[in-house]
């Protein structure tokens, strides 16, 4: 998920005027790697050489495609629709070739039949806006200081946020019990990324999904590869949930529902609470029982551990910590050895558990973290070290409100 300081994704200009303020405070880097969002998943689509104009370079998360240069009309198969006259009229001449390029290579690489491709793009328009949000800033001559953790957690962590969070708890208590047990994962945590990604669903976007996942794909090349599989994925959502293409509305980054889940987590991760496997899709933007059970089954793939910490205060008793990691590169025991325990009180798990060691600041200065599983299966929805830590954050305080 992109996480943004007021309104992720949302559709008000306020939002999204923060959003960029944000941005252009140097905080990009740190917390808005995609990766979103639910968005550290691999395409189903079957690798295969990728034509020339639309060879990117290697991303994380996004499918690996080998880059071989052939046209699209070699790659095409013989029932692919990729006459030399297509035109996609939503879309600046510039943009054309590509747009010819990718209706073939949704066919012949995502198995996607053409009377739902071509239709689709054509119907399809370029978003500018999406663009705009989603594009780096531009390089600053003056180096701007990263923003301290504990400035962007305060902004998540405020009265209000916790206000709602108990009243999300309160009203969907049974739920929040009974998809906790199933899965392992407690209530609070669900709460927390609810809290980050859409404030309990008050802000899930309104873009259309398509047309910024195809606009990204033609404006970002560095991160084609990666969009133009969240294309092919929302076309096969659209199709598998019986609504048109143009009906999934989202965030800037394609990203969808209450938990803002991107297509290929849609189609992954998603569930339907207590219907069998496979039965049908969940409804992400109004099934609170589905967002919940879909959010924690994503935990559950990513390795989420039932009933072990998330972050868990260091202490170090040799005068300085031994070099910090943000990937859990060290083992309990060969911190213990460099003189790094967790805090008193804490359950001891094996010494073969392998943790990171996180130096995060606070508003009175830096503390140090030992990152355990947990922690990592909250970085697979969004891989920001900020986002996880304070995922868990809100999620102590939400348990210190509810006793």
């Amino acid at each position: 998920m992109y996480s943004t300081a007021e309104d992720p994704r949302g559709g008000s200009a306020a939002g999204h005027d923060s959003w960029r303020r944000w941005m252009s405070a140097g905080v990009l880097a740190g917390i808005l790697t995609l990766s979103g969002c639910a968005t550290q998943v691999n395409s189903s689509a079957p690798a295969a050489p990728i034509a020339a104009s639309v060879a990117t370079a290697a991303v994380p998360a996004a499918p690996a495609h080998d880059t071989a240069q052939s046209s699209a009309a070699e790659l095409a198969p013989a029932s692919a629709y990729c006459p030399a006259d297509l035109r996609f009229p939503g879309f600046p001449e510039r943009y054309q070739d590509d747009l010819r390029s990718f209706a073939c290579i949704l066919q012949q690489h995502y198995g996607l039949p053409a009377a739902l491709v071509i239709p689709a793009l054509q119907s399809a328009h370029y978003d500018s806006r999406a663009v705009s949000l989603m594009s780096p800033p531009p390089p600053s001559s003056v180096p701007q200081a990263p923003l301290p953790w504990w400035r962007y957690r305060e902004r998540f962590l405020s009265a209000q946020r916790l206000d709602s969070g108990v009243r999300f708890w309160r009203e969907h208590r049974r739920i929040l019990e009974d998809v906790s047990e199933k899965y392992g994962v407690p209530p609070p945590i669900l709460l927390g990324i609810l809290n980050i990604e859409t404030g309990f669903g008050s802000f899930m976007g309104n873009f259309p999904v398509l047309d910024a996942n195809l606009s990204l794909s033609l404006a970002l090349k560095p991160r084609r590869a990666f969009f133009l599989a969240q294309t092919a994925e929302t076309l096969k959502l659209a199709e598998k949930l019986g609504r048109p293409v143009s009906a999934l509305r989202g965030s800037p980054a394609g990203a969808m529902g209450m938990s803002q889940f991107l297509a290929s987590s849609y189609l992954k991760y998603g569930v339907v609470w207590n219907d069998p496997p496979g039965e049908g899709l969940p409804n992400l933007w109004q099934s609170v029982p589905d967002v919940l059970a879909s959010t924690a089954n994503f935990f559950r793939a990513h390795g989420w551990q039932p009933g072990q910490p998330v972050l868990v205060p260091a202490l170090i008793s040799r005068g300085s910590a031994p070099e910090t990691s943000t990937r859990p590169d060290y083992t309990l025991a060969q911190l213990a050895r460099l003189g790094v325990y967790p805090e008193r009180g804490h359950a001891l798990l094996p010494a073969d558990t392998r943790v990171g060691l996180l130096r995060l600041e606070g508003r009175t200065g830096p503390h140090y973290y030992l990152a355990y599983p947990n922690f990592y299966a909250i970085m697979g929805y969004n891989p920001s070290v900020y986002y996880s830590a304070t995922v868990w954050a809100y999620a102590e305080a939400l348990g210190r409100i509810r006793g």
